[in-house]
């Protein structure tokens, strides 16, 4: 199981067919529907030429969608159509309204109850009071006409043991069939487990989208385990991006001697998530794939490395990845693109590479230094920083920075002390084209003994 999901999941800020069946659901009382200037948007799923094909009002729609938690609206300026997400809070009426607004629509997080969380699926009292909690939420906005499907739970089968689950899944998934004729059900899975993906088919039949969350190496094997399992519905990649830090294990020299982990740069996850798309997702468009999401479509506030994941830095700058994208979604790249550091070899610490396994005396003297490049020749700016690892700021995101060690951290080459205390370390820097608001990032993980 992925273990930045469950505090992912749990803390994050969200940014923002019908089925005949035997159940005959009352509407629950001292409910409420939320009303809406515009009409609900009809979806449905259908063959054509036989090729599963998500259709909104009638006209072909392929999912090209942000899991995202800061800069929702700003994805449809890049070619995506729809943002993602994880639960009901106080602040999802207006995540709804803002991607309307922008001309995105929204995969619509329903979070349920897992194991991880101490959830009991034995329990018929506690499943039941959730299963009143999301016909609440499903009657208050079925009708937005942001609304592009449903999700019901996200990773719920992580870790979990009880088949009963799927049996309380399917249950909301036919009250949704029973009261919105307007728009389809998924779940998202934290694999594609064979066994899960049959269960799926065995115990939740009204679920009318499989989705994955999946990270290199494993989204390639994606389509053999649907197909394996007998998978006949279509599927989309609600999560995808480079090798997770739980993924770590098969790259021995990206594991250091203290367990710290060598990170990709900025410039290489780009490459990550525009191949990944093109390779396992849009080529798989014929195979069933309706459209994906990327992770993560704004900037960390959780996780063991914190600068692992993110299209954007905390100023909004974007990173190469957003450029990645746009091409990915729209055939062109953008007229000004992020600066490129195009490996790790161009980052080094007193001439050594992050896979070196750096390690340092306290408050003994080192350079730093790195090779960027700007694609339209625009002038770059450094910054570079130095924070502790497992370490962040209030809000969750990367911290500042240790002061005092960097003297002059504005230029590509840097000297600085190590810090004065035993432990992991990260030299940050970042590299800002900031007339146009764009940054690439790179990373050399040290220890001072």
């Amino acid at each position: 199981m992925k273990s930045h999901s469950i505090i992912f999941y749990l803390l994050l800020v969200l940014t923002a067919g019908a089925c005949k069946d035997n159940y005959d659901y009352p509407i629950p009382k001292n409910s409420f529907e939320e009303t809406f200037m515009d009409p609900p948007a009809k979806v449905s799923l259908s063959k054509v030429a036989g090729q599963w094909q998500m259709q909104v009002n009638g006209a072909e729609f392929y999912i090209k969608g942000v899991s995202t938690n800061k800069f929702s609206e700003r994805a449809i300026n890049y070619g995506a159509n729809t943002i993602r997400t994880y639960g009901v809070n106080d602040t999802t009426r207006t995540v709804l309204d803002r991607a309307y607004a922008a001309g995105l629509y929204v995969n619509f997080g329903l979070y349920i109850g897992r194991e991880t969380d101490g959830f009991d699926y034995n329990n018929a009292t506690a499943v039941s009071q959730q299963l009143e909690k999301m016909k609440q939420d499903i009657i208050r906005f079925k009708d937005h006409p942001a609304i592009l499907c449903w999700s019901i739970g996200n990773e719920a089968e992580a870790s979990y043991t009880n088949v009963k689950l799927w049996s309380a899944i399917n249950e909301i998934a036919t009250f949704i069939h029973q009261i919105d004729p307007n728009h389809p059900t998924t779940t998202a899975l934290a694999s594609s487990n064979v066994d899960h993906i049959k269960n799926i088919i065995n115990l939740a039949p009204n679920i009318d989208i499989l989705s994955v969350n999946t990270y290199a190496p494993n989204l390639p094997g994606v389509l053999g385990n649907l197909t394996t399992a007998n998978w006949q519905k279509p599927y989309m990649i609600t999560e995808y991006g480079p090798r997770g830090t739980w993924q770590m294990a098969p790259e021995p020299t990206r594991i250091l001697s203290w367990g710290g982990l060598v990170e990709q740069t900025s410039t290489e996850k780009a490459d990550v998530y525009q191949q990944a798309y093109k390779d396992n997702i849009l080529a798989n468009k014929s195979k069933g794939c309706i459209g994906s999401f990327v992770f993560l479509w704004g900037y960390q506030t959780h996780g063991e490395v914190l600068t692992w994941y993110g299209f954007f830095d905390k100023k909004g700058y974007t990173f190469p990845a957003v450029d990645a994208m746009q091409f990915a979604w729209t055939g062109a790249y953008p007229s000004n693109r992020a600066p490129i550091i195009q490996d790790r070899n161009q980052v080094l610490m007193d001439g050594k590479k992050a896979e070196d396994n750096i390690m340092v005396a306290k408050a003994s003297a080192h350079t730093a230094t790195v090779v960027a490049t700007d694609p339209d020749n625009d002038p770059l700016t450094y910054s570079w920083r130095i924070v502790k690892e497992k370490t962040a700021a209030a809000d969750g995101s990367l911290p500042d920075g240790i002061a005092g060690l960097i003297p002059n951290n504005t230029s590509a080459n840097i000297s600085f002390t190590a810090p004065n205390e035993t432990g992991a370390y990260r030299l940050i820097v970042f590299v800002n084209d900031d007339a146009h608001k764009k940054v690439a990032s790179a990373v050399i993980p040290f220890y001072v003994n």
